[in-house]
């Protein structure tokens, strides 16, 4: 019974040095950072209220958008103007929770609305958007999906799960030059 025992923790000890143990255990390791770091999808806009292409007979007294993720407190901006670029808000931006406002006089004709904001997890948000009082405005994007696609597009930011993925390219990059200088180890030290 001790011999085989004896056997049972060599056949453990070898297996524990092999480099398929240390890239297995790596990936693994990886695999259960990566799902603990995971974090929901990315915020976006939500809704913006006119909406883009809308046309309202009333003029709003505010602008809105909603956004489905945390707003960082300290960068966020919200502009409505005239399509000459004339500025109509009326006072700053007012971030409350997700939403951001801003107070605007507005007459006949067609706005434009510019927004930018930072998520609490560091991603950028930014786009604008068309509404017209009075009038028809054609959304910003018009009638090509791919642009409306991209109105609200966001870049490569540090957000959790790009560092995920990050730390999971680092920890098979190591594993995997471990992996290599133990077989070359291996080679060299034979005669």
């Amino acid at each position: 019974m001790t011999t085989s025992s004896g056997a049972r923790a060599r056949g453990l000890r070898s297996a524990l040095r092999s480099p398929v143990a240390w890239v297995v255990g790596a990936v693994a390791a990886a695999v259960l950072a990566f799902a603990l770091l995971a974090e929901p999808a990315p915020g976006r806009l939500s809704t913006m209220d006119p909406a883009d292409g809308a046309t309202v007979t009333t003029a709003p007294t505010a602008v809105t958008a909603t956004f489905t993720g945390e707003l960082a407190t300290y960068d966020y901006h919200l502009a409505v103007a005239t399509e000459g670029g004339v500025p109509v808000t009326t006072g700053p931006a007012r971030l409350d929770g997700n939403i951001l406002t801003v107070p605007v006089e507005l007459t006949g004709g067609t706005y434009l609305v510019a927004y930018h904001v930072r998520l609490a997890g560091g991603a950028e948000l930014s786009a604008v958007t068309r509404f017209g009082v009075g009038v028809a405005a054609a959304p910003v994007g018009g009638d090509d999906p791919a642009a409306a696609a991209t109105a609200g597009h966001q870049h490569i930011s540090d957000d959790p799960m790009n560092m995920a993925l990050l730390a999971v390219d680092a920890v098979l990059l190591l594993a995997l030059a471990f992996a290599v200088l133990l077989r070359l180890g291996r080679r060299l030290r034979r005669p």
